[in-house]
């Protein structure tokens, strides 16, 4: 029988990247509009594989993107471990993403179905796409692979529209 994990909002985890550097994430909140799932920050600065993780130090540095997991699927595939726990989540009520809804995109390369939301909160369409929402980061619940390769690369390895 497999271990049970438990996770905690606050729970901050370790991803290495490489032989030389690591990068760390925080879980900040659960949201109800998108599937439950586990909202994490990552945040932006690469450290050493030696580096001893100083809590306070990980959670004054600069957020890279949010994202939506499944934070156990990632600890059961060893592609993070949890290093400590900070009560610093950050503001949580601000948290916004943006989706898009067309069904089969694969011929698709503009969407006029975009919705924004903040955590915890319903979904809003704004039809196309606008400068005001550019910036936020896609609402999807990523898995584990995909979030490591992000913080590897800088990019989903998957297609996104806009």
């Amino acid at each position: 029988m497999q271990k049970q994990i438990v996770t905690k909002i606050g729970n901050i985890f370790c991803v290495e990247m490489d032989d030389k550097h690591k990068r760390f994430f925080q879980y900040v909140a659960n949201d109800l509009s998108q599937l439950n799932s586990s909202v994490i920050r990552v945040f932006k600065r690469k450290y050493p594989m030696d580096y001893v993780p100083d809590m306070d130090e990980i959670v004054n540095d600069e957020v890279d993107f949010y994202a939506h997991t499944v934070l156990s699927a990632g600890i059961r595939a060893n592609t993070w471990y949890k290093v400590g726990k900070h009560k610093d989540v950050g503001d949580t009520e601000h948290i916004m993403f943006r989706l898009y809804s067309e069904g089969n995109i694969s011929h698709l390369t503009k969407s006029y179905r975009w919705y924004v939301w903040y955590i915890n909160k319903e979904f809003v369409r704004i039809g196309e796409m606008t400068d005001e929402y550019r910036h936020l980061d896609i609402g999807h619940v990523y898995p584990y692979s995909y979030i490591k390769a992000r913080i590897e690369t800088g990019k989903y390895p998957c297609h996104e529209l806009e």
